[in-house]
């Protein structure tokens, strides 16, 4: 998606659209985007931008805050492995190692 094709950009136009009216729209249309296209990348966050006058540097932190957004494509399936302290005291590096090693994918 690194050019939106003017598909894109009626669709994402309409999904902006869709919620004028709300007090705070971004979350829902930020939702709605990733469903439809699997992630938000810079150009989509732009025209959210253009079209709900909400900054960029905003939309942007709210897509990196939140770990259902995504800035990037991602696979069908979607392995993901807890690497908070105890989790990663207990050996979480060396099952992402061995994920890693089976599938044949780095993470």
């Amino acid at each position: 998606m690194a050019h939106l094709s003017e598909a894109a950009v009626a669709q994402i136009t309409e999904i902006c659209d869709r919620y004028v009216d709300e007090k705070t729209p971004l979350m829902m249309i930020l939702s709605d985007i990733q469903k439809e296209y699997g992630y938000i990348p810079l150009e989509v966050q732009e025209l959210v931008s253009e079209k709900t006058g909400i900054s960029v540097a905003e939309i942007y932190g709210v897509v990196t805050f939140y770990s259902f957004f995504s800035l990037q494509p991602k696979g069908k399936y979607v392995i993901g492995c807890c690497l908070g302290t105890a989790c990663y005291v207990k050996g979480a590096q060396q099952v992402i190692d061995k994920f890693s090693e089976i599938i044949g994918i780095k993470p």
